[in-house]
């Protein structure tokens, strides 16, 4: 296996120590938890960076969708087909999704020239995914818009993470409906069990809301790990660290990746700004009435057409960073060990 990329000193010092290790034996146990880098077996040959303006330093959009609905009511929902023409219009702009775990971890792995959006998804509505009675997905749902466009799209992967409440997808129990998704290659993420602000709740609540949220997921799979969360409101609690991690009930629980509500793309994980317990996300909304720009999708994608030197631009490469020279002062720490400025 081709050694993964992280964000993690702590992951790249590992790194270093088992290069040998890895050239020998041509394989390696992954980091608990970590997301598999394919083998290169079947990859297209390397290119050069500069050839396609790779940027691995640049800026993320993980966009935030919460309602579907044709009837919009609120700031936070969108139609169906706003989702769509969403959908064609990161395809048609080289993005290419990924799951929340994957930016948290910097095992980011597209084709040479692509850049990364992480599709987000608050609440577990029904809007976002239900399963019909004869089991497929429900075609109007964002689930069965992503698959259907994923199908007419095959180099557009449906990944999407879910952060999900007490009772998913008004199933109940949502045992059927959480496997099918996880079988289904998308990623569930933690929300509270009752979509509890923790700003505005004691430190045991905030403990009991996230482990009784977890429980929720691991009943239904009890071999998942879980590794981030989305903070309900984008409330923080006053003691902040009981968000990443904490226990209650004899249950412990540790997130590697906290994402807040807003309001602009995320540092890259390899960059010296990135944060995993306070990653930025982006509203999916288009422009106000008044065709001005309101901070959602719409504003920030159109700022990263017109300025695209701080969009992220992959390599092809997993085994490095690269980017322009003049970015070296955006490299993190923990990533100067596969560092590829050109």
């Amino acid at each position: 296996m081709v050694l993964r990329r992280s964000s993690r000193s702590t992951t790249v010092a590992l790194a270093v120590t088992l290069v040998a290790a890895l050239s020998a034996c041509r394989s390696s146990t992954d980091a608990p938890n970590a997301v598999p880098v394919p083998q290169t077996e079947g990859r297209p040959p390397p290119v050069d960076p500069a050839s396609v303006k790779a940027n691995e330093l640049g800026v993320v959009p993980v966009l935030m969708y919460h309602r579907l609905t044709p009837t919009p009511k609120a700031e936070y929902d969108r139609t169906p087909d706003d989702f769509r023409a969403e959908l064609l219009r990161l395809y048609d702009s080289g993005y290419r999704p990924v799951h929340a775990r994957e930016l948290v971890a910097g095992t980011i792995d597209l084709p040479a020239g692509m850049s990364p959006v992480v599709l987000t998804f608050d609440d577990s509505t029904v809007s976002q995914y239900r399963l019909a009675p004869d089991g497929t997905v429900v075609p109007d749902t964002a689930v069965g818009i992503l698959l259907e466009f994923s199908a007419a799209h095959p180099d557009f992967r449906p990944a999407a993470t879910l952060y999900v409440n007490g009772n998913p997808f008004e199933a109940r129990a949502g045992t059927a409906e959480l496997k099918d998704l996880v079988e289904r290659g998308f990623e569930l993420g933690a929300h509270t069990l009752t979509h509890q602000n923790l700003a505005r709740t004691d430190a045991e609540n905030v403990q009991k809301e996230l482990v009784e949220g977890l429980r929720v997921i691991t009943r239904a799979i009890p071999d998942l790990k879980v590794t981030t969360m989305a903070l309900p409101f984008g409330g923080a609690p006053v003691e902040r660290e009981l968000a990443h991690t904490g226990a209650w009930d004899g249950q412990s629980y540790t997130f590697d990746g906290i994402f807040l509500v807003g309001a602009e793309p995320a540092p890259s994980p390899f960059s010296a700004a990135f944060d995993p317990l306070r990653i930025p996300r982006i509203r999916s909304a288009g422009l106000d009435a008044g065709g001005k720009a309101n901070f959602g999708s719409a504003f920030w994608l159109d700022s990263l057409d017109k300025r695209p030197e701080r969009r992220y631009v992959s390599d092809g490469n997993v085994e490095q960073v690269s980017f322009p020279r003049a970015e070296q002062a955006k490299l993190g720490a923990g990533a100067a060990g596969m560092a590829n400025p050109y």
